[in-house]
């Protein structure tokens, strides 16, 4: 019996009294001694190659962490966790040690350092799981750091370690006496304290078995703290592995990855009880596909479809969801705005154009996924990084017999009907941002202060950067209490407005920002000094 991991992330068990877990050590050891006899265990290329494949194209460093947690569900781990190690000569904010650690089955010894080549995997071209080529672990691995580590311990067994580090191989330390790159075997290892630590206090019975990926000299990490790194993948995991999340718990930094359906459509998924709006479903529809290009093999796709309420992203139900009032569901809405792909229940991509139509700013109110299994990867063109599709025509042809063009419109027209009603209920055009309100108000409470006209920033006329202008009574000292309060408040709001609409790397940054000051303030001995949203556990 084949194991695999279906697309609802269900295991399936050994058979003749061997577990899932003893079954693939099997399975490796048999491909590592193949493996041996066949040829020497190198790289098989020359240094090029790695530093090449540096560059293979992940989109950023969330999608070249997710192929290290592909691999920790792919060996049925219960929890996966990214946690970070600070080296003492660098800010405590900024990790300098990236290790993601599970509690899967492990690798025995000798699959280790094969582990650690391109395409050294025993489930090559394996369909029932989330990974096929075996590229992902190294690739990902060197997209952040320029050297790696894999530890691996199997239930029973002793922890193993082999290590590639790409300044050792520019300087030749891995080529033997016949001149060929060849990795070292397998050797016992010694854990670094933080990861012991975290050992020693998530798993108190004792850590049994289970792969570590530790990542250091790291030269292309995207984001400048710890902060910015979980925020990031807190949000985008949850929605890449929402299907799975009931098998495999995922951690980042501590902070558990809760479940998003993009689709809004899972009562137990977050944000599908945030208010009382509802993500309204059409009947899926499944279809049957065989692949020219791997003969036998049928696969299935399946198409999920819903619309939202206009006021969907938004707080204040009736107005839009613009600055301040989009909820916490708007940056799902805008990024992953379009047809959602999703391979064995991990979405890969999001595309925004199709042949017969293009998805605008009013699309992000209908919704649509398309499930596909691995079967059909050459007709999805998946890449090895799965994190892109490339929709064959004869893919595109079936996804038009079973109605999808008139699917999305029919989820338009629903939208528009929806907006349409929502203008009759609430009368006259409702003004968006709130500044009509504002003005009335500040009309009806005259001033007797006169207007002020100076510059709030002056340019500098060598370098042309902007600086506070010292003629500015939130500057110079004469602006009121209150005055200075609503101007903070303003400044603060905009910026929090700003990482809310944004998604990815600015929202990071915004963020940031805001941790930065809050910092700031507390040296200078402001102790109530806020906390920025997203920085403790709730």
């Amino acid at each position: 019996m084949q194991l695999h991991l279906t697309s609802g992330g269900v295991l399936v068990a050994g058979v003749d009294g061997i577990n899932a877990a003893e079954t693939v050590l099997i399975a490796q050891r048999k491909y590592a001694d193949l493996k041996h006899r066949q040829s020497q265990i190198g790289l098989t290329i020359p240094e090029a190659f790695v530093h090449g494949i540096r560059h293979i194209g992940y989109l950023s460093n969330v999608d070249a962490i997710a192929e290290l947690i592909d691999n920790s569900i792919q060996a049925y781990s219960q929890r996966v966790d990214l946690v970070f190690g600070y080296d003492g000569s660098v800010s405590l904010k900024k990790p300098s040690q990236p290790a993601v650690v599970d509690d899967g089955h492990g690798m025995a010894p000798e699959m280790l350092r094969l582990a650690m080549m391109w395409g050294g995997t025993h489930r090559e071209n394996d369909r029932a799981g989330l990974g096929r080529y075996g590229y992902g672990l190294p690739s990902s691995a060197v997209s952040i750091g320029r050297r790696f580590t894999i530890v691996s311990k199997v239930a029973g067994g002793q922890l193993f370690a082999v290590t590639l580090d790409l300044d050792a191989l520019d300087a030749g330390k891995y080529r033997n006496s016949a001149g060929d790159v060849a990795l070292p075997s397998a050797r016992r290892a010694r854990l670094p304290a933080f990861i012991n630590e975290y050992l020693r206090r998530t798993f108190p019975e004792g850590w049994h078995s289970g792969t570590i990926v530790v990542i250091e000299k790291l030269d292309r990490l995207d984001w400048a703290t710890t902060l910015g790194i979980r925020i990031n993948l807190v949000r985008h995991f949850g929605v890449t592995y929402h299907k799975l999340a009931k098998e495999t718990a995922i951690h980042v930094d501590s902070h558990r990855v809760l479940p998003i359906d993009p689709l809004f459509l899972t009562p137990e998924c977050e944000f599908f009880l945030l208010d009382e709006d509802r993500a309204q479903s059409l009947d899926r529809i499944d279809i049957k596909v065989r692949n020219p290009a791997a003969p036998g093999q049928e696969g299935q796709i399946s198409l999920r479809y819903a619309w939202l309420p206009p006021s969907f992203g938004a707080i204040d139900k009736t107005r839009d969801a613009v600055g301040l009032n989009a909820n916490a569901r708007f940056p799902i809405l805008k990024d992953y705005h379009g047809l959602i792909f999703s391979r064995n229940g991990r979405i890969i991509d999001v595309q925004s154009r199709v042949p017969w139509t293009v998805f605008i700013n009013n699309d992000r109110y209908i919704r649509v996924e398309v499930e596909f299994s691995a079967s059909l990867d050459e007709m999805f063109g998946v890449t090895t990084t799965k994190q892109q599709v490339s929709v064959s025509t004869a893919v595109w042809h079936a996804l038009r017999e079973a109605g999808l063009p008139k699917a999305i419109e029919h989820l338009r027209g629903k939208v528009r009907s929806a907006k349409l009603e929502r203008r009759s209920v609430g009368g006259q055009r409702q003004d968006p941002t709130g500044l009509e309100e504002i003005s009335k108000r500040l009309v009806q409470v005259p001033s007797h202060r006169p207007v002020r006209t100076v510059p709030l920033f002056t340019r500098d006329g060598v370098s042309l950067d902007l600086r506070p202008s010292d003629r500015h009574p939130l500057f110079n000292g004469t602006a009121s209490k209150i005055e200075t309060s609503r101007a903070l408040r303003a400044l603060v709001g905009q910026i929090i407005n700003r990482a809310s609409s944004s998604g990815g790397r600015r929202r990071s940054d915004y963020e940031c920002l805001l941790e930065d000051w809050s910092d700031v303030l507390t040296r200078t001995g402001i102790t109530d000094a806020p906390q920025i949203l997203g920085s403790t556990d709730e």
